[in-house]
């Protein structure tokens, strides 16, 4: 916590008075996992009924395998926000939404999801549970006494199947073409630079002015601070590739390469050496 010396004094004293009523009251935890709740029901106050709700957005990667009940103890772990959780955690999360069987969206929330193409692990599309169904040939209605609604009717042919959005013409990416790409990148593509995708400006890596597509393939994640760099400070280079490779050359000749993370973890973040060799931003004074 910062602030003055005073209200921060003040503010870990509450925290930790509320831990120790709840310790008194029974609840047996480790005080710090107390002390964790208590600063937690303060900022969140879900007995505060007279506040509209705030909502956070969840980006969940996870094999399909893991979240089925039998998994084994070591089934893949799922990552949540750039972060790795267990698989158990992360059934535990589905569940408490509801969303396990991935029936229905939370109130005021959505479903999507990614399929990811199991031995290269690039990202091939993105998408709703009903637009899932549709891909599959699910969810048409049919005649009564043909089949069910949500069932693939006998004697149809499959569903058109899921792929990238296409490319289009303007400038801007399209909200398909959006959704792909930040749940694909997760974070900006800077060597080093994790900041999460839902911060990050969909840059072209040929530049658009000069006949770069809007199309998938040609755009990455940059958060806005390495995004003025590629576009305003001399001597950087940028070399977004088709399968995804982004090449970044440092002034002094260096050069680094990150991929879309996909369905791998990196065993460690890379470290930030980019941004020490970074001029300033010349769109700061």
């Amino acid at each position: 916590i910062e602030g003055p010396l005073p209200a921060v004094h003040a503010a870990r004293d509450a925290v930790d008075q509320y831990a120790r009523w709840m310790r008194a009251d029974g609840d047996d935890r480790p005080i710090g996992v107390l002390r964790s709740a208590a600063a937690l029901d303060l900022i969140l106050r879900p007995w505060d009924t007279s506040r509209p709700p705030v909502t956070a957005h969840l980006t969940l990667h996870a094999a399909l395998p893991s979240l089925r009940p039998d998994a084994p103890a070591g089934a893949a772990p799922a990552e949540l926000d750039g972060q790795l959780i267990s698989a158990a955690q992360c059934r535990e999360l589905l569940d408490s939404l509801d969303m396990l069987g991935l029936s229905a969206a939370p109130a005021g929330g959505s479903v999507h999801v990614a399929i990811d193409d199991p031995v290269t692990g690039e990202t091939v599309a993105v998408a709703t549970r009903a637009e899932l169904a549709h891909a599959a040939g699910r969810g048409r209605r049919v005649r009564r006494g043909t089949g069910t609604r949500g069932a693939h009717p006998p004697g149809q042919p499959d569903g058109p199947g899921l792929r990238p959005p296409p490319p289009t013409p303007g400038y801007r990416p399209t909200a398909a073409q959006d959704r792909l790409i930040t749940v694909r990148d997760r974070h900006c593509r800077m060597p080093g630079c994790r900041r999460r995708a839902g911060r990050c400006d969909i840059d072209h890596g040929q530049v658009y002015a000069d006949g770069g597509p809007t199309d998938c393939w040609n755009l990455c994640c940059l958060c806005r601070r390495h995004h003025r760099i590629k576009t305003f400070a001399r001597g950087w280079s940028f070399t977004l590739h088709p399968d995804g490779r982004l090449v970044v050359r440092t002034p002094s000749g260096i050069s680094r390469t990150t991929r879309p993370p996909g369905w791998y973890h990196d065993p460690e973040p890379d470290p930030p050496w980019l941004d020490d060799l970074a001029p300033p931003d010349p769109l700061r004074t």
